[in-house]
């Protein structure tokens, strides 16, 4: 209820039943009128699309993201807010399909499986099945490296000790990464949506966030543990947790285009099917974006690309000319692949300036190579 000058009306007053109409005959006009009404309506010098947004958003109706994207119809995602006294609880429909994506008040999750149909919850028969989903994951090596960061105890320890161990195979350093990565994506990213892919604790996306040069910052990884860690991290720094995304690098929910860069520190090797995120990605980036990416090269480890057993352990690492011929596939253009110490791999590489029409197609990509000395 409202409280006007100390007295507090009853919700069913003709004050109350005028005020409610007024928002609705507001919220109904802001979504019907074209853009150009608003705009010269409400303030001429703003963005017509802009004004028209800020107006139905503050009356709590949808707004069609510019960058989010459902995973299951690849449509943009309407952004829908309701607020409950000091809380705002913000919901994503897929407008084609009617499915709802919920944000936890910590990150949205965007996986194909977290969808529901408005107001649906699980069936015991649903749950059943993702927890045997789950325990066939663990038991699948393709799987394992990306099901052994959902746990909370490596979230926990990803900062203190197990990041570190990198270095010993030339990983730079998240500062050394982070320098090299912000010069590499200054011409292009600047004022546009940076993603941090895999972002793990957010070693990188707090970095990029704190340049205050991008529009919008998005930390994406499909850990709910590491989006856990990656923001409380923010607000132990008093910083401001910035737009967090649980997905699949494999299917990625962000509209074709609308990523100016992103990055994947320590990465790759995890990814159940490299080749399918590395193809999302291009397509996430508009033309022009740029990607950079740190991964492990086989000299790094003993044995064969997949390390342990008939199949491995599910870390996945590569070879040079393997990580070159894999960009070239997914359509990248200027490729770089270097080696650093004795078995890391930085990768940079630039979506075409023109959409490429097939990644079979895909123009013959250029590649430097520099081999530093070995650690041993």
């Amino acid at each position: 209820p409202h409280v006007l000058g100390g007295v507090r009306p009853c919700t069913h007053s003709p004050l109350i039943r005028a005020m409610r109409t007024t928002r609705l005959l507001m919220l109904a006009l802001a979504a019907s009128l074209p853009s150009a009404v608003v705009c010269t309506a409400v303030a001429p010098a703003r963005s017509a699309n802009a004004v028209k947004a800020r107006l139905v958003s503050a009356l709590g109706g949808g707004v069609r993201d510019a960058v989010l994207a459902s995973p299951l119809t690849a449509e943009p995602l309407m952004v829908e807010r309701s607020v409950l006294g000091r809380s705002v609880q913000l919901r994503f429909r897929d407008a084609s399909s009617g499915r709802v994506f919920r944000d936890n008040g910590v990150y949205v999750d965007l996986t194909p499986e977290s969808a529901r149909a408005p107001e649906e919850f699980p069936s015991l028969d649903v749950l059943a099945k993702s927890l045997w989903a789950a325990a066939q994951d663990l038991l699948d090596p393709a799987q394992f490296g990306t099901q052994l960061f959902r746990n909370p105890a490596i979230s926990f320890v990803y900062e203190r000790g197990w990041r570190q161990q990198f270095n010993m195979n030339g990983f730079p350093g998240i500062d050394t990464e982070f320098a090299e990565v912000r010069a590499f994506f200054e011409p292009v990213a600047q004022g546009g949506v940076v993603l941090d892919i895999s972002c793990g604790s957010g070693l990188m996306t707090r970095r990029l966030v704190s340049t205050r040069q991008y529009r919008r910052v998005l930390g994406a990884d499909y850990s709910e543990a590491m989006l856990a860690e990656t923001a409380a991290r923010f607000r132990a720094e008093g910083v401001r947790v910035p737009e967090l995304v649980r997905c699949d690098v494999g299917a990625l929910p962000f509209q074709s285009g609308s990523i100016s860069a992103a990055h994947a520190g320590a990465a790759l090797h995890c990814w159940p099917e490299a080749e399918k995120g590395l193809a999302e990605i291009r397509r996430c980036l508009r033309p022009g974006g740029r990607f950079f990416a740190t991964t492990f090269l086989t000299s790094a480890m003993i044995g064969s690309q997949r390390v342990g057993g008939a199949n491995g352990v599910g870390f996945r690492v590569f070879e040079l000319d393997e990580l070159r011929a894999m960009f070239a596939a997914a359509g990248f253009v200027d490729i770089e692949v270097r080696k650093e110490g004795r078995g890391c791999a930085i990768c940079k590489a630039t979506a075409p300036a023109a959409p490429a029409t097939a990644a079979t197609t895909a123009p013959a990509a250029t590649a430097a190579v520099t081999a530093a000395p070995a650690a041993d």
